[in-house]
């Protein structure tokens, strides 16, 4: 059995489809950026500044980053947890494991997100310079070297396919969370609630 279970965040513990729609409208109304929310969603789960690479902006990336984590922060209460995430974390702690969140949203709403949840997180990585985001394995290869957990014991879950990209180039398992926002990865263990991964993993 798995003794360190990491987790992405928005899609898997954070429902944030709607925050993020709304920063996003921010960026365009004040940065004039005409990309179109549509464009911008399907490649979430990778740092903010690879996503604008990825959308070919190359100007103003500070001004847009900026107006995008403010936005954010501002409209956080309509990010929401999904159901049944503080029973099926506390599930998972009874049981021993050790949870711990690898992320591409930036430290500081990070940090708001998480302390609205009562969960104990033994390790949390996000996007920090010279480590790549996903989908390059850094971070979890971070996480797995600051809880000392080996990548035989541990677990990913995640909803995107830079998830599962990451997981597999860092030579861990990786569980795919169906509530989430990524079509489901042929071949690939998927799940449809928490509370059943939880069960899973125990």
């Amino acid at each position: 059995m798995k003794k360190l279970v990491l987790f992405d965040l928005d899609g898997v513990l954070l429902d944030s489809r709607t925050n993020m729609e709304q920063a996003w409208a921010e960026v365009r109304e004040k940065t004039g950026l005409d990309i179109p929310f549509s464009d911008y969603f399907p490649l979430i789960g990778r740092p903010f500044r690879d996503i604008l690479g990825c959308l070919g902006v190359t100007t103003d990336l500070t001004r847009i980053e900026e107006t995008y984590m403010a936005a954010s922060l501002y409209f956080l209460s309509n990010a929401a947890f999904y159901p049944q995430n503080e029973k099926a974390l506390a599930l998972l702690q009874r049981n021993g494991k050790t949870l711990g969140i690898v992320t591409s949203k930036d430290p500081v709403r990070t940090k708001a997100v998480l302390s609205q949840l009562a969960a104990d997180f033994k390790v949390i990585q996000c996007p920090a310079s010279p480590y790549r985001g996903k989908p390059a394995p850094d971070h979890l290869l971070l996480a797995m070297a600051e809880t000392q957990i080996d990548p035989a014991d541990t677990v990913f879950i995640g909803d995107m396919e830079t998830d599962h990209q990451a997981a597999v180039r860092a030579g861990i398992d990786y569980i795919h969370a169906s509530w989430g926002y990524g079509p489901a990865i042929l071949g690939i263990k998927s799940i449809k609630s928490i509370r059943l991964l939880a069960e899973h993993l125990i």
